[in-house]
Order: structure tokens, then C-alpha cells, then sequence
């Protein structure tokens, strides 16, 4: 019972059928893997691998709890590269990127002693270098030992990834198709037989149905309204008969999706589907809703019916010329016009004898140039026929056009209009225009007439007479001309609405004689109409000079009793101009408040160094820390006076140390340092003149300038590009622009580029403080103001030339003049003063630098100092620190402020003292704080100290 299949004392008869895999494993060093040599492997293992070796399917055997691997040659191409270095070691080492996959059904049925069986399923594995999802049939059975435990699993796998994405493509072709079917722009349905169930429907056949659940249904049962029409007898005839049917435009009642029903026009083909024995089994119907098309056919019909009949109501009369059979047809009416019997169609010759003998040499030009390939001018004339009999005439207007068919005119249709009594009234007008201008000019008075855009058209006499101007001379220039030129521009916008309003026009003028006098007039003008169309106005103006002088006599009474409401209104307009200063003073403040904060805490990290560094020197020589003061001193009082040279510049009040410079040297001299600041994208080009004049001009902010306006041309070059600074002497005459200088000899340095260039817009704004194209941290907007500020503070301009995608030129022009620089300083030293000794204080400020001097000050004072960078910092310091007696915190800093600070402390410690440091008034934030614990930046250390000291006296005395 149970015996082993092989003797442990000869271990080959196990690989006697086992194939290559049990050559592999007879010539495997066993030494190095868990299972050991094969002469202790366990009965129950050698009998398992008997029987997996040479079996034909794919099966590999996981032995004991390191799942040693041993696998049959069916199994090893399924691992790929795996294969053979997987045979003896513990899985996880070669299947590692599925182990958390396969490790728990292995334990599981190591475990339990439980068989773990599944269908297609998936595993990630990485078996050819790339990893994929495969697909396999497995069943991991447990090897039993002796003893009742699991001494392995084995697993037979059977790879069935090719069935499975073969299935899912399968799937998918079917869903395409189905979408297909569904999607296809005509309806289509298959009537299952007999009975004419629907079977299958799409979209559009269930859209033509009202949304209606049709399939499955008998088609009669579902739609009942098709059996009216005789559909279902059409479908009767396809069964018995095997012929399809074609139907066009087919009316048939259809239900909508609201539950009613409609007409509809089909275009459909009903075609039998047979089987083998040539039976029909089924009516597969296709067809197209063609409903709208029907319906524009009709509309169409209509249409051509509806303009026959516009054109005899409006009386008017078509005519058709076929070049290629010279035959001329027309209406009916048309013949009557002129003057013939309806009748056969004629000749172009025979048609143009109907003409008047005068106009048919322009008829025929016109008409040429219509059935011209080259011209198709459209026919656009009026001409007279033939005289009657009578000896009267007709006035035809004819218009039309040619058609033309492979660059050649084929036919010419058109229309023809009597306009015989329009041409009359014209006449008659003509008539009554004369008369009417005989009348105006015999009135001593002016008369005009304007045409709708409220041009003149006619001027009288009375324009010579009264203001010695010829009416021609009036009408060519307009009532503008007549007019003060102080009151032109407001004239001209008064004809403006005057022509959209179309009111009345009523009022007195002052008018500029020929001799240059002037005279004032009264004029009323009215609109005049043609039916309902504006044509302009007809107006007269009499001469009231000497009224209207009475009547300036009387204004000047009426002035001087007005006086003193004029006073009040002027009164009214002071304060409202003093509000508008309040309001500008407010903006600055607001501008200047952000700056001083940070020019305090400059200024405070000088003082409070210099101190320290004072006090380092008196005690001996200076230590390093006392040299690294000083450098902390140097690089503030840089960065304020940086700051304080772009706010001056920039405001036009800075104190310019102006020497003699050579331009040639000071442009030679900074490419250097272009060339290092600009990147190698930028070429840059010295262009400097033979001889120039000297400039008086302050050479350090020249510099500045220089490598500005190089800083801004190359952001206008991205790609790259060519960066020129050039020299000349310029005489310059009368300035074009506010920016540029006044007239005079100058020295220009100009800064040039082949970037992007500026719009016309952005010109117009480019020297506005804070004006910037630039992204938001990319420019701040003060840079080509700073440029102007400079320049005008120095005595000159500046110009700029651009054009969008031609580069900018900027030129500074700096005048031929002298100057003096100036010197100033100023300082004072004060020695210790006060005593916080052996006081324990917290020093609280975002600003590395002022808190660093600070906390310096105190400790030289003798006190214990705790710093803090932000108010959470502070307040972990306080409840950490006991020992801490007072803090000095700093106002404004980002996320909690210093008095934010301060109330959340206090409600720690109630009685903690509490200097508060400011840059600025902080006037909301310190409204409630008493005058003695508040301490402006900048500060020296003395005072520091004494401040600090009287705030810690009231808490000793308190505490005592």
C-alpha cells in the first residue's frame, strides 16, 4: 500500500520516461536549491513527478513553502524566457510580477488541502521579455504526505489565450456590426415569416415608428396604422409572389413620439428572403424617409406659381434668349409692351427693329458684355422702342443676366418693366425744380436743399447776396464751411443725429462773411419725404444780425444777475476736486505703504549691525562675526538703494549724479556684461558714431538703463536674435510725442531688436507705470517708465519705433550739458543704554535678516533670546520655553500676523508682555495697541532696549 513508484537508492528510474525535463532534473545541481539532493526528496514527491513528467499536458509541481518548482516538457514553452533557470527554485524568484496573484491560491490549497479549479483564467506574465495578460484552464490539486499534511501543489494548466481573445474579437466584430446596422442613415427592418413579425429593427425604423417596441411583434399589431395605406397587402404580395417591390414616395400615416400620427413619404424596396428550398422565410425592408425632399418639391412648385403670378400683378414681363437658336421668346405682357401681338418666338435682329433707332447701339454693347464668358455683366439698361404710329414712345427697363454652361453663355433671361409714367414724373419733376430754384433765388434769404446723407444739393443767390459766397462755392464745401471753426466739430455731430432723428431744424447761426465778417442768421429747415422715403431737407435762414445783437446786450444783464450762481456752482466744483485729491492721496498711500515696509526692514538691519559691529570695534579687533555684519549692512544698504533709485526714477525726483561721459566708452564697456547676461541666442552689435558729443548724464544709472532696455529686448526675442546698441548726435526739432524731447542738439543711445515687436495698442501704453505684457512674476511694469524717468529727469527724451514683428528701437536722448554731483552723510552713534539683563525674550519676525540683529541686540544686552520665524513657531516656543518673560514680534507677516500673534498668546499667558515691530502705520491692526508697545523699523538698539525695559517694569512689580 502506498509504495513508492522508485527506490530512493535509485533515483534515474525516476526519468526513465521523463522526456527532456527529467534529464534536466537528473543533471541538475540540486545542492543550492531548498529540496536538496534527490535522494532525500520525500516518496510522494519522486511518485508525483513520475506520473507529471511524461504526461502530454502542461503541468508544473510547487513543492513545499518555498513552492519549489519542477515541470514537464509540456509545461516548460509556456514560461518562455523562464525556462529552464525556474526549474528548482522557489517560484516567487521567477514568477515574480504574478506572485501576489498566484501566492494566495497556492497557500490556499496548501492550507486547506482543497483543489483550485478555474476557466480562462487571467495572469499577468512576463515570459518574453514584455508583459502581457494570458489566459489559462487550471486546477491546482495538494500532494499529500504521509502525515496528512500538503507537501505541494500541483497544477495542470491547459493556456487558452488564443480562444479567449479570439472570442472577444468575435464579440466585438458582432458589436460593430449591430452599431452599423443601428446607426445606418436609412430604416431598415427584417419581417420574420410568416405573420410579418419584425425580427429586427434600427434606430431610424424605430424613430419612423413613434418609438414604438416593434420587435417581436406582428407588424400589423405594432403599427395598425400602415394597414390602411395597404401595406401589409404590398407584404402579402412579396411572400406568394418571391418579386420585391419598390415603392417611391409612398404616403403612409405614421405615429409620432407624442402619440399622434402623421403623413409621410417613403422611398422603400420590400425583398424576399429565401432559404434553400426557395421558400421566402423573411421580407427584409430598406427604404429612406424622403418626406422634407417631398415637401421642398412642393414648395418649389408653389414658388414658380406664386412668382408667375407676382409678375402679372406686378406687371411686369419676362423674356428668354437661346444663343445657340437665335430665338427671343417672351410673356405675353411683354409683347404688349412693345406694342405687338403675342406671338413665334423671333430672331435677335428681328427683335432689335422693336427698338428705338437711337438706342440700339448702347442695347447692343450692354448685351454683348452680359453673354461675354470673360465679362458676365449683368443687364442693367433702359432704352425706348420703336415710335407708334402716333409718333409717342415707351420707356422699357430691362434687366437680366446670362447662363453659362462650360465657360460659354447658352441662354439670357430677364425682366422688363414699363417705366414710361415713372420717366414722365421725372420730367415734370425736373420742371419743378427749376421753378422752384427760380423762386429761391429771387428771395433775400438763404435756401438749400440736402440729399438723405445731408449733403448739399442746391444753394441760392442769397448766399452772394448775404454772406458775398457763390452757392456752387457752398455747395461744394458744405454749411460746415461756413461756420467758426471753433464750432465745426460740434456742428458735425449735431448733422449727425440730426439725419438719424430727422427732426425739425429751428435755431439762430453765426455765419463767416467772404470778407471775414460775420452775421448771424435765423434758420428753420424741414424734412422732406417721398412716400415713406427720407430724401433730405429743404431749408431757408433770414438775416437776424441785428436782433441777435439786441439780444447779446440783454445776456449780459441777464449774466451779471447770474453772477452769484456761478460763484456757488464754482464753490460746489473746489470740493468736489478737493475729494478727488483726497481720493489720489489715498492711492499713493496705499502704493508707498508696501514700500516703506520693506525699506524699514532694510534700514533696520543696517542700524542695528552697525550697532553691533560699534560696540564689537570699541571692545577690540573686529571678530568674524562682526566682518559678517558689516556685510550684512553693505548688502542692505544695495538692496535700498536699488529700491530708492528705481522709486525716484520713476517719479522724476531723484538726485542724479551727473558727469562727463564718453556714450562710445560707456556702450563699449557694458557689452561685456551683456554678453554674459543675455545668453548666447543674443548677438549683439556696437554701433557707435565717429565723433560724439559729450553727454552730461550720471553713468550708474545710464548702465541701469542700458541693461534694462537689453533685459526687455531680449524677452522680445524667445528664438533668439540680434540685440544693437548704437550712438549718434541728433538735432532734433519740434517733438511729435509727450515723451520725446524738446527741440535741440542731442547725444541718443539706442537699444535695438528683432523680436515680436509692439501693436499699436500696446505703444500706446508702453510707458504707463506697471503697464506690462509680460506673465504674472515676469515684469513688474516700471521698467520702460523707469527708462522715461531717467530720461526726462536728465534733460532729454525718449523715443520708441516699432512694428509688430519688425522689432523695437528705442532711442534715449540725453542733451549736451553740465552738472555737478553731490555728496551726503549722515550718522550718529549712541552708546548702551538700559539694562534687560538676564531677561529670557522671544523674538518673533518672517525677515531672517531683521530678526537675526535683533535677537543680536538683546543677547549683547544680556538677554536669553528665542526666535521664531512665524506665529505658530512662536507660539510652540512659548509653551515649550516657560522661561520666556516678553517677545518682540513683528506686525505684518504672511498667514498671522504679530497681533493675531499676541491674542493667541495671551490667552496663555495673560500678563505676557508684548513688543510689537512695524514698517508702516498698520493702523487697523494696531488701533487697539497703546502707544509704548508699539516700536517703529527703523530702530537703533538703545532704543530696543529702553522700549523693552519699560514694558518688563510693570510685570516685575506685578510679579513682586
Amino acid at each position: 500500500m502506498n509504495q513508492p513508484l522508485t527506490s530512493p537508492s535509485d533515483p534515474t528510474l525516476l526519468f526513465v520516461h521523463g522526456g527532456e525535463m527529467g534529464q534536466r532534473i537528473l543533471a541538475h545541481d540540486w545542492s543550492a536549491s531548498p529540496l536538496g539532493p534527490i535522494a532525500g526528496w520525500p516518496a510522494e514527491l519522486r511518485n508525483a513527478l513520475a506520473l507529471a513528467l511524461p504526461a502530454r499536458v502542461e503541468i508544473v509541481l510547487f513543492w513545499g513553502p518555498d513552492y519549489v518548482a519542477l515541470y514537464n516538457d509540456a509545461y516548460a514553452p509556456t514560461i518562455g524566457a523562464k525556462h529552464p533557470r525556474a526549474l528548482g527554485r522557489p517560484a516567487h524568484e521567477s514568477w515574480s510580477e504574478l506572485w501576489d496573484d498566484l501566492e494566495p491560491l497556492l497557500a490556499h490549497v496548501r492550507t486547506s488541502g482543497e483543489t483550485f479549479a478555474a476557466k480562462d483564467r487571467p495572469f499577468y506574465i512576463e515570459r518574453t521579455g514584455q508583459g502581457e495578460t494570458v489566459y489559462f484552464d487550471v486546477s491546482y490539486s495538494p500532494v499529500p504526505l504521509a502525515d496528512g499534511s500538503v507537501g505541494g501543489v500541483l497544477c495542470i494548466v491547459s493556456e487558452t489565450t488564443a480562444r479567449v481573445r479570439a472570442a472577444r474579437a468575435m464579440a466585438e466584430d458582432r458589436e460593430r456590426l449591430r452599431e452599423m446596422f443601428d446607426q445606418a442613415p436609412g430604416f431598415i427592418a427584417v419581417l420574420r415569416q410568416p405573420g410579418h413579425v419584425v425580427e429586427l429593427a434600427n434606430a431610424s425604423y424605430r424613430r419612423l415608428v413613434g418609438g414604438r417596441d416593434v420587435v417581436g411583434r406582428a407588424l400589423a399589431e405594432a403599427v395598425p396604422e400602415v394597414a390602411q395605406r395597404g401595406l401589409i397587402d404590398k407584404l402579402d404580395g412579396v411572400v406568394a409572389t418571391g418579386r420585391p417591390y419598390r415603392g417611391t414616395e409612398v404616403p403612409l400615416l405614421l405615429p409620432r413620439d407624442d402619440g399622434g400620427s402623421e403623413e409621410r413619404r417613403l422611398d422603400f424596396i420590400l425583398q424576399p428572403v429565401t432559404d434553400a428550398n426557395g421558400a421566402v422565410t423573411a421580407v427584409f425592408v430598406e427604404g429612406t424617409d424622403v418626406t422634407e425632399r417631398h415637401r421642398a418639391e412642393s414648395a418649389l412648385a408653389l414658388s414658380r406659381d406664386s412668382l408667375e403670378l407676382a409678375t402679372e400683378a406686378g406687371e411686369i414681363g419676362t423674356w428668354d434668349y437661346d444663343l445657340a437658336a437665335d430665338r427671343f421668346s417672351c410673356s405675353p405682357r411683354t409683347w404688349a409692351m412693345y406694342g405687338i401681338e403675342p406671338g413665334p418666338a423671333q430672331s435677335l435682329a428681328e427683335f432689335a427693329a422693336l427698338l428705338h433707332p437711337e438706342d440700339r447701339p448702347r442695347v447692343r454693347q450692354a448685351f454683348l458684355a452680359t453673354i461675354d464668358p470673360a465679362r458676365r455683366a449683368r443687364y442693367d439698361i433702359e432704352y425706348r422702342t420703336c415710335p407708334a404710329p402716333d409718333g409717342s414712345t415707351r420707356w422699357l427697363a430691362v434687366r437680366g443676366r446670362g447662363l453659362f454652361e462650360d465657360e460659354r453663355c447658352v441662354r439670357a433671361i430677364g425682366t422688363v418693366i414699363d417705366v414710361t409714367a415713372r420717366k414722365r414724373e421725372a420730367d415734370a419733376l425736373r420742371e419743378s425744380e427749376a421753378r422752384f430754384r427760380m423762386l429761391a433765388d429771387s428771395l433775400p434769404a438763404l435756401v438749400w436743399l440736402t440729399d438723405a446723407e445731408l449733403n448739399l444739393t442746391f444753394a441760392s443767390e442769397g448766399f452772394r447776396a448775404i454772406l458775398g459766397v457763390a452757392p456752387d462755392e457752398v455747395v461744394a464745401s458744405g454749411w460746415l464751411s461756413l461756420l467758426p471753426s471753433e464750432l465745426r466739430a460740434a456742428a458735425a455731430r449735431r448733422l449727425v443725429e440730426r439725419q438719424r432723428a430727422r427732426d425739425p431744424l429751428s435755431g439762430d447761426y453765426r455765419l463767416l462773411t467772404r470778407a471775414g465778417g460775420e452775421r448771424w442768421v435765423h434758420a428753420e429747415a424741414r424734412a422732406r419725404f417721398l412716400g415713406g422715403t427720407f430724401l433730405g431737407y429743404v431749408g431757408c435762414a433770414i438775416d437776424v444780425t441785428e436782433a441777435h445783437l439786441a439780444g447779446e446786450r440783454l445776456e449780459a444783464r441777464v449774466e451779471e444777475r447770474t453772477a452769484e450762481l456761478t460763484r456757488q456752482i464754482a464753490e460746489r466744483e473746489k470740493v468736489e476736486e478737493t475729494l478727488h485729491q483726497l481720493q489720489r492721496l489715498e492711492a499713493i498711500g496705499q502704493l508707498t505703504s508696501g514700500v516703506a515696509h520693506d525699506f524699514n526692514n532694510l534700514l533696520t538691519v543696517v542700524l542695528g549691525n552697525v550697532e553691533m559691529v560699534s560696540r564689537a570695534a570699541a571692545r577690540g579687533p573686529l571678530t568674524p562675526r562682526a566682518l559678517e555684519q558689516l556685510d550684512h549692512v553693505r548688502a542692505a544698504a544695495e538692496r535700498g538703494a536699488t529700491l530708492t533709485a528705481q522709486l525716484l526714477a520713476f517719479s522724476r525726483r531723484q538726485r542724479l549724479e551727473a558727469k562727463v561721459v564718453d556714450l562710445n566708452a560707456a556702450v563699449t564697456g557694458l557689452v561685456p556684461l551683456l554678453e554674459s547676461t543675455l545668453g548666447r541666442s543674443i548677438a549683439i552689435e556696437a554701433a557707435v558714431c565717429d565723433q560724439p558729443w559729450p553727454a552730461m548724464v550720471d553713468p550708474t544709472q545710464l548702465e541701469l538703463i542700458l541693461l534694462n532696455l537689453a533685459i526687455n529686448a531680449r524677452d522680445a526675442m524667445p528664438g533668439g536674435g540680434t540685440l544693437r546698441v548704437s550712438t549718434a548726435n541728433v538735432a532734433l526739432g519740434t517733438p511729435m510725442r509727450p515723451e520725446e524731447p524738446c527741440a535741440g542738439d542731442y547725444v541718443r543711445v539706442a537699444v535695438s531688436d528683432t523680436g515680436t515687436g509692439m501693436t499699436p495698442e500696446v505703444l500706446a501704453r508702453a510707458l504707463e507705470p506697471f503697464f506690462t505684457t509680460k506673465e504674472v512674476g515676469k515684469g513688474s511694469g516700471l521698467g520702460l517708465a523707469q527708462v522715461f524717468g531717467f530720461a526726462k529727469q536728465s534733460g532729454g527724451g525718449v523715443r520708441i519705433d516699432t512694428r509688430p514683428g519688425e522689432g523695437t528701437r528705442v532711442s534715449v536722448y540725453l542733451p549736451r550739458a553740465t552738472a555737478a554731483p553731490g555728496e551726503a552723510t549722515a550718522g550718529e552713534r549712541r552708546d548702551d543704554v538700559g539694562s534687560v539683563a538676564g531677561r529670557r525674550v522671544l523674538v518673533l519676525d518672517d525677515e531672517d535678516r531683521v530678526r537675526e540683529i535683533t535677537a543680536d541686540a538683546l543677547r549683547d544686552a544680556g538677554c536669553g533670546v528665542v526666535e521664531a520665524a512665524d506665529g505658530a513657531a512662536a507660539l510652540d516656543a512659548l509653551d515649550a520655553d516657560p522661561a520666556i518673560e516678553a517677545v518682540v514680534a513683528d506686525v505684518a507677516m504672511p498667514v498671522m500676523t504679530g497681533v493675531e500673534f499676541a491674542r493667541r498668546a495671551r490667552r496663555r499667558r495673560p500678563t505676557l508682555p508684548v513688543l510689537f515691530v512695524t514698517g508702516y502705520a498698520d493702523a487697523d491692526e494696531l488701533a487697539d495697541v497703546p502707544a509704548p508697545q508699539v516700536i517703529r523699523k527703523p530702530y537703533t538698539r538703545v532704543q530696543l532696549v529702553e522700549r523693552l525695559a519699560a514694558l518688563l517694569a510693570p510685570a516685575e512689580l506685578s510679579q513682586g
